[in-house]
């Protein structure tokens, strides 16, 4: 084999790092800004950091430490607010309150780019994902958006295990939808 370019000065990846537990945890946001979803409809977009206790800084050092050039914030410190649907504006109203209750002065102002460095509570959950090998993996990733006070106080539900479908549910489930007592409507 033909020695590779640039072997003896590249940084080992390995893969490997410190895993983020489902759980609580007091945040910071980094950033803030609209965004589109893939369908095209508004969406607020807020990346945040761990601000205290062991796991301090925990995105911001997986950000330093991965040496790829086309680097990102973690998508699992990601929070994406939908501002387009029939729900959405009751579950934007929530974040903004939990941010208002936990910034000392904060009020909603509809200035997206305020947001940043505010304080938050967050809550991370676990959920599968299919790694390239098909083998079945799980990361962490910021599931709800809380007070600070929530977090604190312990006074918040750590949600379950998000399971990838198994292959062939999605199918099934299909199909039980379209099922009745009369096969007359199955399409097949």
């Amino acid at each position: 084999m033909e020695k590779v370019k640039g072997y003896e000065e590249a940084q080992a990846i390995t893969g490997e790092y410190e895993r983020l537990e489902a759980g609580g945890y007091i945040c910071k946001i980094v950033s803030a800004k609209e965004e589109k979803s893939k369908s095209g409809k508004r969406m607020l977009v807020l990346a945040l950091d761990i601000l205290e206790g062991d796991k301090k800084d925990y995105f911001k050092k997986r950000f330093d430490e991965n040496t790829s050039p086309d680097k990102k914030w973690s998508a699992g410190a990601i929070y994406r607010q939908m501002l387009e649907g029939e729900k959405t504006v009751g579950f934007l109203k929530g974040l903004m309150t939990s941010l208002e209750a936990s910034n000392d002065g904060f009020k909603w102002n509809w200035d997206e780019k305020k947001l940043k460095d505010l304080k938050c509570g967050a809550i991370f959950g676990e959920e599968e994902y299919e790694k390239m090998d098909g083998s079945i993996g799980t990361s962490t990733k910021v599931k709800f958006i809380r007070t600070v006070k929530a977090i604190q106080d312990g006074n918040f539900k750590v949600p379950e295990l998000k399971k990838l479908p198994q292959k062939g549910e999605a199918f099934k489930d299909f199909v039980n939808s379209v099922s009745s007592d009369n096969d007359e409507d199955l399409p097949f």
